[in-house]
């Protein structure tokens, strides 16, 4: 028998194993070795704090509203506020190794103020309102200007921005992988929608876009916004904040945890794939450098859900 050989009934298993685990790795990309760097227990200290920050101000504080002023709020205290976060860790590394400019650290510091800018207007009632009649002015607006500012000021003052999944990463790699994740994924999950009845009585979940096509397009426009902070959150500030410990393995499980737990509200079917996909997601960021290209997969795939769905009730 030659070795690896199998004969009978399971003959098959080892090669299409094989193939399996080729075709995962060629999506997926290796799982990274990672060395730890001289202070990632305290990074990771206040990267879990920052996250758990903005899940509370989520949960708890959220503004009520249209679905843009809801979507605004959770992209602010999601990837606002880590970005304002991550901006000081940067900044403290920039002072200690007395690489800090002047100039650098003032668009910076500017840039996070701008970030906190909306939090410390909601903690008032006539803020709060302002909010919540124009977020794209008191919300979006700020938040871009600050992170630019701030990315730039970071930039210039010698920051590793790829060290937190920020930029292109390695698009020469990520872009024909994901491109072809989306074409297998999309007709999958436009299946599953179709034959899981919870999922296509759950979405859309802006209850005036089951009934109006405007207002469908008009929620997963604010859908992209919210999950432009959701994304950074997780395959971003935490993912990559963790993997600084040299675990690249435990940052994809522990990164996928609470995003399984803030699952919990949806059909159990997207609350248990939650988990795995989002290990899955993390191993494929890593190896991109960047959250970005997930940010266009989980748009894609809610999107999908959404529109399906909003099929199955008109067809």
């Amino acid at each position: 028998m030659t070795t690896g050989e199998i004969h009978g009934p399971g003959a098959t298993i080892h090669p299409v194993r094989r193939i399996g685990t080729a075709v995962v790795k060629w999506l997926l990309g290796d799982v990274p070795v990672l060395e730890r760097e001289p202070g990632s227990a305290a990074l990771v200290a206040v990267v879990c704090t920052a996250a758990a920050v903005g899940w509370w101000l989520s949960e708890r504080h959220a503004l009520r509203g249209g679905p843009m002023v809801s979507a605004s709020w959770r992209m602010l205290v999601h990837g606002g506020l880590p970005l304002a976060v991550l901006g000081g860790w940067e900044l403290r590394l920039a002072w200690r190794a007395g690489r800090l400019k002047a100039g650098a650290a003032l668009a910076a510091v500017a840039g996070i103020l701008l970030l906190l800018m909306p939090i410390v207007m909601r903690a008032s009632k006539e803020g709060a309102h302002t909010i919540t009649a124009s977020p794209g002015e008191r919300i979006i607006l700020p938040v871009f200007i600050g992170a630019v500012l701030l990315l730039s000021g970071l930039r210039a003052l010698g920051a590793r921005l790829a060290d937190w999944g920020i930029g292109l990463g390695d698009w020469r790699w990520w872009l024909p992988h994901h491109g072809v994740l989306l074409l297998a994924l999309l007709p999958i999950i436009a299946g599953v929608t179709c034959m899981v009845p919870a999922l296509a009585h759950y979405y859309p979940m802006y209850k005036p876009a089951r009934t109006s096509f405007d207002a469908l397009v008009m929620s997963h426009v604010a859908l992209a916004v919210d999950l432009a902070g959701w994304e950074f959150l997780f395959r971003g500030f935490l993912l990559f904040g963790i993997a600084r410990r040299g675990d690249a393995v435990l940052a994809m499980f522990l990164q996928a945890l609470p995003f399984f737990l803030l699952h919990s509200p949806k059909p159990e079917i997207e609350m248990i794939s939650s988990f795995f996909g989002a290990v899955l997601a993390a191993r494929f960021c890593l190896r991109a450098r960047s959250f970005l290209p997930l940010w266009v997969i989980h748009v894609s795939i809610i999107t999908t859900v959404g529109f399906t769905a909003y099929w199955l009730r008109h067809r």
